[in-house]
């Protein structure tokens, strides 16, 4: 008991232009030739679960045809891949009203991490290729308590003579 449509046949919404269709293949297309942001909208009560049943298949976001992004996963690893070569992955927000750029993975440079703001960490910040202070830069805690803890075996290097808090250089 139901409605079952022919591979040729199609269940269309006000004109041929919204439909839902199913090939030969048992592929299921929504297809909407609205404009609106939002052409095709689910919309729940509950959740919305989208679950793909192939590990590297995932879900996909094209636009235009052209696969921009992947979500899936690996070993239980969730993996969401930028797809379009030296393209960013941006990650934005709202604050106050005004559209900023919270962080950028920058893929062209093997995924350098770009923050806008500050980092802040409630733990120790591990590099195992060395820490960088820009010009300017300044290191230190709120407290100045433990500013700078070095490791065993720790070398710090100073490009430019340090300047201590009781003003010596030495």
């Amino acid at each position: 008991t139901g409605l079952t449509l022919n591979s040729t046949n199609k269940l269309t919404f006000q004109d041929t232009g919204t439909y839902i269709h199913s090939n030969a293949d048992g592929d299921l297309d929504v297809v909407s030739d609205g404009t609106a942001v939002d052409s095709i909208n689910l919309e729940s009560a509950g959740g919305i679960t989208l679950d793909a049943g192939t590990a590297g298949s995932g879900i996909v976001y094209e636009d235009d045809g052209t696969e921009m992004a992947r979500i899936h996963n690996s070993s239980s690893d969730v993996i969401l891949e930028t797809k379009v070569s030296d393209k960013d992955f941006l990650i934005k927000g709202n604050d106050g009203g005004s559209t900023v750029t919270a962080l950028t993975f920058d893929m062209s440079a093997a995924g350098k991490a770009t923050f806008n703001n500050e980092i802040v960490s409630g733990a120790v910040i591990t590099s195992g290729a060395g820490l960088v202070i820009a010009d300017g830069g300044n290191i230190g805690s709120a407290s100045d308590t433990d500013a700078i803890a070095i490791s065993s075996g720790g070398v710090v290097t100073f490009s430019q003579n340090p300047v201590f808090p009781d003003g010596s250089v030495d």
